[in-house]
């Protein structure tokens, strides 16, 4: 079994959307650039993001 881009996924910890794949996770979440030649996907969806949600609140977004 081989790992392709189309099996990399996000889950937003605040609201719950998921996402499949770089094209999605793209749209729905965006990423991130590490610094250290690492991008991976933003932990929060850019809807919960904009909404300025914070870990252990009700989300905002919904």
């Amino acid at each position: 079994m081989s790992y392709t881009e189309n099996d990399e996924t996000a889950q937003c910890p605040c609201c719950g959307k998921a996402a499949k794949g770089k094209n999605n996770i793209e749209v729905e979440f965006g990423y991130r650039n590490m610094g250290d030649g690492r991008v991976i996907p933003q932990s929060y969806c850019r809807a919960c993001r904009i909404a300025h949600c914070e870990a252990g609140k009700p989300c905002k977004a919904k």
